[in-house]
């Protein structure tokens, strides 16, 4: 792109854009900065005319579609010389998310560390990515759409690694969803086997393998299906049976004869929950793609992954808390830590059929369920106004945070919103409407703090309220 000849093109309004940086390749064409802030530029990298005559009916049909709401770098109007391809904006400040996988993969082969993947953001804010990407999915795949081309390269995240901001790029390849993708485009690697066979185009079912693909390697930094038998093999032909889906992955309990040979133990870095989804998506949905778990199931997933996280003290990993134990160690550097660094906040609703009345203060009828969310010195939680982890939660706003500094815990509600909280066995219910501390020593097992929050613009509507008392989380 030295050449000013060839590194700039111009839009059908004869605007100029000069390609000044390569950030992104997809399985179509390369991606680049430009001169203009918050400006990218996709080249086409074709010459079959009947191959841009498809793709030109696709972006003009992809410039059509109304995706308000989504972080999608749509594209704007299209680039027609010397090549051709589109104009499409993107904020400031982020990066591939390949960057962020090659950075901490390349230290984790080449010093045997995982330094730069906790420096990446560790565990939590890979969580915090997926999620975000597996949310965007599953509102596309909602509206009728499928994305189709799912890489690390196609998905930009916050360069600073104390956000997790995320925004699709190479957006031409959105399809409708009941119908086979114009072409069969994707990313070797991340291509659903019956793509890369060439037997049907994209749809939600490839999306959904593909996002599994990209979530396991950002995950362990290895290919689910590039194990002992393709370290062994020929490299054409192991690599192309392995893309193919003709392999088992590399945890496959049944198979072990391409298990894994390197990367980071997935044990360290799933919970049980994700590396079932995990296994599902890459046995049953190799050959059988409806057996594929769904984007909302991810998300599901995702967000009890990131609520049972511990943060180690000493050096700064995230890992999953043992709920059957009071104290936690941490697997990367064997620090200990007991109950003085992280509280446990269990989920109860009101189950009781034979009296559907009940009062905030009173313990009777309320049930324990297998919602669990743990926040440590360091960190916090955030609640929405609606029952947890649910696609209504997922749709909802963040309107309370609670934090823990050095054992204490801190509960922050929005200006907007209102928190209600009792002891279990107190008949007094006290409503926080600014930042509330709890002394650790006030905590306790037999005699639990209860809360539950809401908007105040809801208190117009009295039954939903009604009902939101009726979700409440244990401090305990």
């Amino acid at each position: 792109m030295n050449n000013k000849k060839k590194s700039t093109v111009y839009d059908k309004h004869d605007n100029a854009y000069e390609l000044t940086k390569r950030v992104g390749e997809g399985g179509q064409g390369i991606v680049c900065q430009t001169q203009l802030s918050g400006i990218l530029v996709k080249i086409l990298n074709t010459k079959n005319e009947s191959a841009i005559k498809r793709w030109q009916k696709q972006l003009d049909w992809s410039l059509r579609q109304d995706l308000t709401g989504l972080n999608l770098a749509l594209p704007k109007i299209q680039i027609t010389k010397p090549r051709l391809g589109y104009v499409m904006e993107l904020m400031d400040g982020l990066i591939p998310l390949q960057d962020v996988l090659e950075k901490s993969f390349s230290d984790l082969v080449d010093n045997h560390s995982i330094k730069q993947y906790i420096q990446t953001g560790g565990l939590k804010r890979r969580l915090q990515i997926l999620l975000k990407v597996a949310k965007t999915l599953a509102k596309l795949h909602g509206r009728g759409y499928a994305y189709g081309d799912i890489s690390p390269a196609n998905i930009f995240v916050s360069e600073d690694s104390r956000y997790s901001e995320v925004w699709f790029i190479d957006c031409d390849n959105l399809c409708i969803n009941e119908r086979e993708g114009f072409t069969h485009i994707y990313t070797p690697g991340y291509g659903a086997p019956e793509v890369v066979k060439g037997d049907m185009g994209v749809n939600a079912l490839t999306d959904q393998w593909s996002f599994a693909v990209m979530a396991f390697e950002l995950l362990t930094h290895q290919h689910p299906f590039k194990g002992l038998h393709v370290e062994d093999g020929e490299p054409e032909v192991v690599e192309e049976q392995a893309y193919g889906g003709e392999l088992p992955w590399v945890y496959d309990t049944e198979d072990e004869s391409n298990e894994s040979v390197g990367g980071i133990d997935l044990a360290l870095v799933a919970n049980e929950n994700l590396s079932t989804l995990f296994n599902q998506c890459f046995t049953k949905g190799k050959t059988q793609p409806y057996e594929r778990p769904s984007l909302n199931v991810w998300c599901a997933a995702l967000q009890e992954a990131l609520d049972h996280l511990l943060e180690c003290p000493t050096c700064s990993s995230h890992y999953f808390t043992n709920l059957q134990s009071d104290d936690q160690t941490c697997p990367f550097c064997s620090t200990s830590v007991g109950k003085e660094h992280y509280a446990v906040l269990r989920q109860v609703i009101y189950l009781n059929e034979e009296d559907s009345q009940y009062t905030f203060n009173s313990s009777e009828g309320f049930i324990q369920t297998d919602n669990v969310r743990v926040v440590s010195n360091g960190m916090s939680l955030t609640f929405n106004s609606a029952p947890y982890n649910t696609e209504l939660w997922f749709d909802s706003d963040e309107n309370l945070t609670v934090t823990m500094t050095e054992g204490d815990i801190y509960f922050i509600p929005e200006s907007h919103a209102v928190c209600c909280i009792s002891r279990q066995n107190s008949s007094q219910v006290h409503q926080i409407t600014h930042k509330q501390r709890i002394a650790a020593e006030r905590r306790s097992a037999t005699d639990p703090y209860e809360f539950t929050n809401w908007l105040k613009s809801d208190e117009n509507k009295p039954e939903f309220v009604e009902l939101l008392k009726t979700y409440r989380w244990q401090l305990a």
